[in-house]
Formats: structure tokens, sequence, C-alpha cells
């Protein structure tokens, strides 16, 4: 009997590691092509910002070598990181393809690269220095509302805290966004983020929403419901089928805004 127990025991847990093996492999699969491509861009400014902590302690460059790199590494690149996240919902609407996962990794990246400016900046400067520009405070604001959205981006903090309430404290995006604009103009260094951040405003105006839903949300002549006539020769369709991808196209868009 103990035989087979520890028999069992060794068997049951390589099964559980093949199962969590081949979920990893199917989570990466769903991954597009355009997707991997962005998530490993947006994984270069973090690597760099690694590389030059590790270079530092090592003593192989200064500390004022260090700052310098990871806020080269973090600062545009961050900007971007959002704004490539801001339009991740404008792209959904406008596909049809979902890219939550992508818009999660993206926004805990920024996050990440955030704190690093902030961390350098405070070396270089001091906390204090943080509030002695209208810039700056802009950037404080970015940095403290995106902080309950980096501790709240896990499934577990969503279904904690109910789909509504978590939607509700991510609306926060908003005013992230919004700081940051507020950073780069006071700044005079609106480039390519801001572009994207405005792009992704413009396209939550309710017109320019509409007009990206419109091809995703129309259904092809090719898989229209098919109707039959029952014996009372009344006309019904597949209802439960069509039931089902409306209600399946409900919760995609609840989850995507």
């Amino acid at each position: 009997m103990l035989n087979q127990f520890s028999s069992a025991t060794p068997a049951s847990a390589s099964a559980r590691t093949s199962s969590r093996r081949k979920r990893r492999v199917r989570r990466w699969r769903g991954f597009s092509t355009v997707q991997l491509a962005v998530i490993l861009l947006a994984t270069a400014p973090a690597i760099t910002i690694a590389g030059a902590v590790v270079a530092q302690l090592v003593g192989a460059i200064a500390t004022d070598d260090m700052v310098d790199i990871a806020l080269a590494a973090g600062e545009n690149p961050g900007m971007i990181i959002f704004g490539a996240m801001f339009l991740a919902s404008p792209i959904q609407w406008l596909t049809g393809r979902s890219q939550i996962r992508v818009r999660k990794y993206l926004g805990v990246t920024f996050f990440l690269l955030a704190v690093s400016n902030a961390t350098m900046f405070a070396i270089e400067r001091g906390i204090g220095a943080a509030f002695g520009a209208a810039f700056l405070i802009a950037g404080v604001v970015a940095l403290v509302a995106a902080t309950p959205l980096f501790l709240t981006s896990t499934r577990r903090a969503q279904r904690s805290m109910g789909m509504r309430a978590w939607r509700r404290l991510h609306k926060l995006t908003y005013l992230v966004a919004i700081a940051l604009l507020a950073h780069v103009i006071l700044l005079g260094d609106a480039g390519l983020g801001a572009a994207m951040i405005t792009a992704g405003f413009v396209a939550r105006i309710p017109v320019v929403r509409r007009l990206l839903e419109r091809h995703t949300t129309r259904t092809p002549p090719a898989k229209q419901l098919t109707t039959t006539q029952d014996s009372n020769g009344q006309h019904s369709s597949s209802g439960a089928l069509g039931q089902s991808r409306s209600s399946t196209g409900q919760l995609c868009k609840v989850v995507a805004d």
C-alpha cells in the first residue's frame, strides 16, 4: 500500500507539471506575431535598465552613468509603452481581436519603468526636488495614480473586488494619461508617446468608437443565422447560437472598456 502511494505521488506531480507547461505553451500561442513583437520591444527598456543597475553594482560603471542610461531607457520609451497600452482597446474595437493580455503586460511594464524613472530622479536630485516644477508634479500624479492600477492588475484582485468596482478603479487610467500629457507638454518634449495617448482619447469619442466597431459588429452574410418554419407557419432561428454569440460579444466589450 505504501509502495503504491509513493509511486503515485511522483506521477501526479509530473502530471501537474506537464499540465502547467501545456498551459504556458497555449498562453504564448494565443499571441499573434505582432503582439509578440510589441511585447519584446516593450521588454527591451527594462532589460537595459536592469543591465545598467547590475553594471553599477559590480563597479563597471559609475552611478551617474547608471542614472543617465536608466532615464534614457525609461522616459520616452515609457511614454510610448503607455501610449500603446492606451491604444490597445481601440485596436481591439477595430480588429475584433482581444488585446487584454497585451494591454495588461504593457501596463505593468509602464509602471515598472515609471518607478525606475522616479528612483533614478531621486538618486540624482533628491525626493524633495520632485515638487520643484509643474511638469515634475504632473509626473508624480501619474505615478501615484498608476500605483493602485498596478496593485490590482491580477485576476485575483479583479475577482475579490468585483468587476464593477474594479472597472471603476481602473478609470484612473484616464488620469494617468492626462497627467502624462501634462508632464511632457510642460516639459516641452511631446513626442510619439504623447501622440499615441492623444489618438487613444480621440478613439474613445463615441462617434469615432462606433466607426471603429462598425465592421466588427456587422454580421457577415455567410454567417447569418438560418431560419426555419415550424408547424404553425412561424419563422424561428437558431436563437441559442445567436444569443451565445451576442452575450460573448457583450462580455468582450465590457472587459475591453
